[in-house]
């Protein structure tokens, strides 16, 4: 490991590669506030694991409690936040920030704005913004418990779209680029501008026929 910081226990696979200044069970605020009303209060962090055969690159920040699975790549400057999970093969990238408490799928690629709490199936991508509601911003800022996205599996979610709220998209959908969700995606749905859905088998464009197809030729069931 090559001048990273600990902040807790961590369990790192001899088969992983770690870049350079990096930090590894960076504690969560509550902890540092308690640690700082009391000092020598606190113990020490959940531990952090990371599995085989993972490439963490350069300038990448773990926060305790963080659980990455075998074979995932986490690319440079990427913030990972507290007790969250990181499936097998997933690669995070292009400086994604990922809240905490949050749960990404196996296969999965992200790249982009995760809030808390948020779920990412297998197999889905997210290169845009997944975000709280935020209406109750005249309340304090940890006594607001908001309800946070859910993507299923194989769907997703362009660059520059925005899904807000605890709205539920896919299965097998995609949330086209630039596009903004406030409601929930019925599986197989291509979504444009805001809130627009057309059913998969009605999506008249070429570009995404492929992957179309490749969805209707997977295993598993039907979604639409």
């Amino acid at each position: 490991m090559t001048m990273a910081s600990l902040y807790a226990q961590v369990q790192i696979h001899d088969t992983t590669l770690i870049g350079e200044h990096c930090v590894f069970g960076f504690p969560k605020e509550a902890r540092v506030r308690a640690e700082q009303q009391k000092p020598g209060s606190v113990s020490i962090g959940a531990m952090v694991t990371v599995g085989p055969n993972c490439i963490v690159a350069s300038h990448v920040v773990i926060y305790e409690g963080v659980h990455v699975g075998a074979d995932c790549v986490i690319d440079d400057r990427v913030r990972i936040g507290y007790d969250s999970t990181v499936g097998e093969r997933t690669r995070i990238t292009y400086g994604a920030y990922v809240c905490d408490r949050v749960t990404i799928g196996a296969d999965a690629c992200v790249a982009g704005f995760i809030c808390d709490a948020t779920t990412i199936g297998d197999r889905s991508t997210v290169m845009g913004e997944l975000v709280h509601e935020y209406t109750h911003p005249h309340e304090g800022w940890w006594d607001v418990e908001e309800a946070p996205p859910v993507i299923e599996e194989d769907s997703v979610v362009g660059y520059g779209a925005r899904v807000v709220g605890g709205v539920r998209i896919g299965p097998r959908s995609y949330v086209a680029a630039g596009a903004v969700v406030t409601k929930d995606v019925p599986p197989g749905h291509v979504v444009t501008g805001v809130n627009i859905h057309t059913p998969t088998e009605q999506w008249p464009g070429h570009r995404l026929q492929g992957l179309i197809r490749h969805w209707l030729s997977s295993p598993g069931p039907r979604v639409w």
